[in-house]
């Protein structure tokens, strides 16, 4: 399908994260084939996890960061491939005492809409299904100004005044990073991240070398094919916001951002989407997707958002539905540990100034 041609489907995307983060894993690809042709693959891992004397071995997809479409496979083939996706869960899930977890699958996925009916053609599998979070997206007009006057009046004014106060304080300008200002801009992207989170006492999600590492590597190779769209604001040159992300099938991907907390003020995330979506819109794009997550901002612009799933699966035995609230208890005590009881505080303590922030947007999580 085609809302199913994502980037993150790409042997660009899938091999350059499994070369930072598949230490420890084993790669378990599923390909499907009829008469000698392949006709689906699902990229899946092998992984465990460890809390003490207690693991969990799971089979997990490959490369799910942002979002999951789970597999590669032409319309006239998806019930065959789901049905044989079934069957082979059905004895490898037993047989090695597997947990399948797919995470971040949205809700249109053509895949987990076959699966839902799964106990009824297979009883040997139990499912459970829960929903994870939002993914806020809107989809482009033909010219900013059809987008612009979209917006509330009210709206309008705020982005017309915080451009024009910033403009009046300090020299703006809008910049794409390519060629020779890539890798200077990504250091200054880490940092700027970083100090914000920081300041709230949470880590951040480039505290880790790897992702560091891996955004580099990948922001490199996009660029090569002409997928990288990482556009800053400055400020006196200064970095006043910054975003990475994606141009590919008609969308563009926004899949990380930083904001310099010394210009909050001027509301420089607002402005620099402005910048953002009428260059999205001259490239002819079709949608900008904000990926995962329920940030205010991004409600801001936007009343429509997919439900990113969590969908796990296993084999048959006794009591699935204890082993299902085991899994559950396992990964809760998982995360709280490596989280920490502090960050985990302030994380909940953002949630709930966000979701008062959502409120006066009159904005609700969906």
């Amino acid at each position: 399908a085609d809302h199913e041609n994502t980037i993150y489907l790409t042997h660009e995307w899938l091999s350059m994260w499994w070369r930072h983060f598949g230490d420890g894993k084993k790669l378990h690809i599923l390909l499907f084939e009829r008469r000698g042709r392949v006709i689906g693959i699902i990229p899946l891992m092998r992984n465990e996890y460890r809390l003490g004397m207690i693991r969990a071995r799971l089979l997990e997809s490959v490369g799910a960061v942002n979002c999951n479409y789970v597999w590669l496979v032409s319309p006239e083939n998806r019930e065959a491939v789901a049905s044989a996706f079934l069957s082979y869960m059905e004895e490898t899930l037993s047989r090695d005492r597997l947990f399948l977890r797919l995470r971040f699958v949205p809700e249109d996925s053509t895949l987990l809409s076959l699966v839902r009916g799964c106990d009824h053609v297979t009883p040997k599998l139990a499912i459970e299904e829960k929903t994870l979070t939002v993914a806020p997206y809107m989809k482009l007009p033909a010219s900013w100004d059809e987008l612009f006057l979209s917006l509330s009046g009210k709206r309008r004014w705020v982005l017309r005044r915080s451009l024009r106060l910033l403009e009046e304080e300090y020299q703006v300008e809008f910049q794409q990073c390519a060629g020779d200002s890539l890798e200077q801009s990504l250091d200054e992207f880490f940092e700027v991240h970083q100090r914000r989170w920081h300041s709230v006492n949470v880590r951040g999600m480039f505290w880790d070398p790897r992702m560091r590492g891996f955004y580099r590597d990948m922001a490199a190779r996009f660029e090569d094919r002409g997928w990288l769209r990482f556009s800053r604001l400055n400020a006196d040159g200064d970095m006043a916001y910054g975003q990475i992300g994606f141009a590919y099938n008609g969308k563009l991907y926004a899949a990380a951002v930083a904001r310099s907390m010394r210009y909050s003020k001027y509301s420089v995330g607002h402005v620099h989407h402005q910048f953002v979506l009428k260059d999205a819109i001259r490239q002819g794009l079709r949608e900008f997707d904000f990926l995962q997550g329920d940030e205010p901002y991004k409600f801001y612009w936007t009343k429509s958002a997919r439900r990113y799933q969590q969908v796990t699966l296993i084999g048959g035995g006794l009591c699935p539905a204890l082993r299902l609230r085991f899994l559950r208890a396992f990964f809760r005590a998982y995360n709280m540990r490596w989280f920490g009881l502090r960050e985990s505080y302030y994380l909940r303590r953002l949630r709930k100034r966000e979701e008062k922030e959502r409120r006066r947007l009159g904005s609700r999580q969906i």
